[in-house]
């Protein structure tokens, strides 16, 4: 991609790199932009909302309810091996009072729910599964840590897919199997 972008640029070509959810967290940005910087490209950079905004605006949720969560946290859901990050402090993820969001926890969804159990996550709290975020194939799974470690959430195999795990979206679990748009899967 970044040859492919330099070679474009250089021959006088308007380069546009498209991407979906976040251009700019768990994605190739800075070795990108590093690299068209190396070679003198001028860069733009045009925002837009982020995944985990979309996630919970397709919701009908609050990263940040009052009653359940101070703070949101996004991170990662695989190393670049493959495996859970081994650099993830799994003690402070498992804060009841944050929502964490998981960029594309699909693979290790059990993974994750089961390292946060066994930091004191209670099984009980809320997660929430969400593929193809705001894209007319949008599937959303929900249910509890417990049921993540086990079966796991059972959305489209190679699909973008963000975990949102916390308090603060006990809210939204109550009204989720009457929204519509959307498949639901509750388990």
């Amino acid at each position: 991609i970044n040859d492919l972008m330099v070679a474009l640029a250089r021959a006088g070509k308007t380069v546009v790199r498209l991407k979906s959810g976040d251009p700019t967290i768990f994605g190739r940005a800075g070795e990108e932009l590093a690299r068209l910087a190396e070679e003198g490209v001028p860069v733009e950079i045009v925002p837009g909302i982020s995944a985990a905004s979309a996630m919970a605006a397709g919701l009908g949720a609050s990263l940040t309810h009052r009653d359940h969560a101070q703070s949101v946290r996004f991170i990662t859901g695989h190393s670049q091996r493959g495996g859970l990050p081994d650099d993830v402090n799994w003690a402070q993820v498992a804060d009841p009072k944050t929502t964490t969001v998981f960029y594309m926890g699909g693979r290790l969804a059990g993974d994750i729910a089961r390292r946060l159990m066994a930091q004191g996550l209670p099984a009980a709290t809320p997660a929430v599964a969400v593929a193809s975020i705001s894209r007319p194939d949008e599937t959303v799974w929900h249910g509890d840590l417990a049921a993540l470690a086990g079966t796991g959430h059972n959305l489209p195999a190679g699909a973008p897919i963000l975990l949102a795990i916390g308090g603060a979206l006990t809210s939204w679990k109550a009204a989720a199997l009457e929204m519509p748009r959307r498949e639901r899967r509750a388990e």
